[in-house]
């Protein structure tokens, strides 16, 4: 649908404000219009505009939200052409619903607008909880837009792509947006904002202040974001061309890249943990929580080292810009000289509040704790989940091997036979279990190799028929899910784990299932149980890749380290 042409209107002083809402998101307008109207008075010129993306349901036109439209545009990119096509001021900002918005971030766009004619984009879209959800994306294209003729140009660049519309852009740029109203339909909102970039040219990347999402976001796939994706797939990284964004590795299916916004100085690690120096602390998980990690920040250009339990304390500490206490059994002193961060990744009943007031930035891998710790403890704790390394765990194109088709699990028996894998003896499940100590425990029960490297506890993951998994009684109280559970689900495998606080809050998958009972797992493990197949299996894995793996939690521990480091004095 070509919308009419742009038509100036000069007289025009104040600021445009365009707010997008999915048909189905209405109610969420009036929060971003009072953020619009505290920034720029009720003078402000604020047009609603609703778009239907795949086909999501409509609501009702409230008579209170000044609509500039009262019928559904089709996908985000034609509704912020039509709220521009009928004339705007010196400078407009574009906000979707489905974020919270601060008056004084709108502010801050307009600004740099004003100081840089052209367009600004908010990239930074973070969770309620305060962490980094994601920092948009990169996507690496021809000169010429995929369904154009001249799609073949040798000439390669990168397109940024915020996660959802939040940007401003001049006066003068928008005949060219409106214009946009005859591209392709667009649903998803990282493509959309790449469609518009032909318009808006050069954007500066600026993180002006607090982005929440306050909705889930679109990820669609229509035809037009299937061509577009797929036609810049596997070329080459320009963060140059897009100023001052580093990308990240591809994300599957189709190859975006997740961005963090430029660091220009390569920060100094100190990676503490628990487990003992040499071979008897060499099988602690902490160590290869650590070391992947460890990796996912060296990606981002970091340097990194992990200390473990006999050299928390170290002669070079002074030259350390973060500390990272990846706190499980030990509690660490923090580094006065550095930015101190604590991530408590698992035993919380440990962590005291004079602990957590210790540090400048505080983490939890369970949502739940992270609330009521930062309640009790009067600072604030993010929370951050536990990851996987999508290298390492992701789905293999064959099943074969001794586990394959079986029952495993993988792990110590911590001083006795655990619960879930009691539970399962009794039942006479085709159990097979990986770990020190177990010959002894339990006999008769098929026993496979006391110590598996990474890969080939990736490759037992992908091959069982089903996972088992548990936690420590506090974890489970607290809503910290297993390294594990993100582990297995990686791998395109099948997980069943006992009850935790909040999991379904987190990882509501098909290929994750909790026995409460000895009743549940009787059914959970009865080999005729129907699982999602091996297709199903790969999109869940894919997923897990993109949101919960090792180099999304780096981008935002790095993110915080950076803000702590300016806050701080030096």
């Amino acid at each position: 649908m070509r919308m009419p042409a742009f038509r100036p209107r000069g007289h025009h002083t104040s600021i445009t404000v365009v707010l997008t809402t999915r048909s189905d998101r209405h109610a969420e307008v009036a929060s971003v219009l009072r953020a619009a109207r505290s920034a720029f008075t009720d003078a402000a010129d604020v047009r609603v505009e609703s778009y239907v993306a795949d086909g999501s349901p409509r609501g009702p036109f409230d008579e209170d939200l000044p609509w500039g439209h009262r019928d559904d545009a089709d996908g985000v990119v034609q509704a912020i052409a039509r709220g521009v096509a009928r004339g705007v001021g010196p400078a407009v900002v574009v906000v979707d619903s489905s974020v919270a918005i601060e008056a004084d971030a709108l502010v801050a766009l307009v600004g740099l607008v004003r100081a840089r004619p052209g367009a600004v984009v908010q990239p930074v879209v973070r969770t309620p909880s305060g962490a980094v959800l994601s920092a948009g994306a990169l996507l690496l294209r021809p000169g010429a837009l995929p369904w154009s003729d001249d799609r073949a140009q040798a000439d390669v660049h990168g397109v940024f792509a915020a996660d959802q519309p939040v940007l401003c852009f001049s006066g003068e740029v928008s005949a060219a947006v409106a214009e946009c109203a005859g591209a392709p339909v667009v649903r998803d909102e990282r493509v959309a904002i790449c469609v518009l970039s032909r318009a808006l040219g050069d954007a500066l990347v600026a993180d002006v202040g607090t982005v929440t999402r306050a909705a889930s976001p679109g990820r669609l796939v229509d035809a037009t974001v299937v061509d577009t994706v797929n036609a810049w797939r596997d070329l080459p990284a320009d963060p140059a061309a897009v100023g001052g964004v580093d990308p990240g590795l591809p994300l599957p299916p189709w190859g975006l890249r997740p961005v963090v916004l430029h660091r220009p100085t390569a920060l100094r690690w100190a990676v503490k943990i628990a487990a003992p120096a040499g071979e008897e602390g060499d099988g602690w998980g902490d160590v290869h929580f650590a070391a992947e990690l460890a990796s996912a920040l060296e990606r981002t250009g970091q340097r990194v080292r992990v200390d473990r339990r006999d050299a928390h304390v170290r002669f070079d500490d002074a030259d350390d810009d973060v500390l990272l206490s990846l706190r499980g059994l030990d509690r660490i002193v923090p580094n006065p000289t550095a930015v101190n961060l604590l991530w408590v990744i698992s035993h919380p009943d440990l962590v005291t509040d004079t602990e957590l007031r210790a540090f400048d930035a505080v983490f939890a891998a369970g949502s739940h704790w992270a609330r009521s710790a930062s309640a009790r403890a009067g600072v604030p704790v993010r929370t951050l989940l536990q990851a996987t390394d999508p290298s390492v765990f992701h789905p293999r194109h064959s099943a074969e091997g001794t586990d394959a088709g079986r029952v495993v699990f993988v792990g110590s028996p911590r001083g006795g036979v655990r619960p879930i894998v009691a539970d399962a003896i009794r039942l006479g499940a085709d159990l097979r279990l990986h770990g020190p100590g177990w010959r002894a425990l339990a006999p008769g029960v098929a026993v496979g190799r006391p110590s598996l490297g990474r890969a080939e506890v990736a490759e037992s993951y992908a091959a069982a028929r089903v996972v088992l998994n548990d936690h420590w009684p506090d974890m489970a109280a607290g809503g910290f899910v297993s390294n594990r559970v993100f582990d297995v689900l990686g791998a395109g495998g099948v997980v069943v784990t006992d009850p935790v606080v909040g999991l379904t809050e987190v990882l509501d998958v098909p290929t994750l299932a909790v026995a409460s009972s000895y009743e549940d797992l009787e059914v959970l493990l009865d080999p005729r149980h129907p699982w999602p197949s091996a297709s199903e299996r790969a999109a869940i894995a894919a997923r897990i890749a993109t949101d919960h793996s090792f180099d999304q939690r780096s981008h935002q521990l790095l993110a915080v380290a950076m803000d702590e480091r300016a806050r701080l004095p030096r």
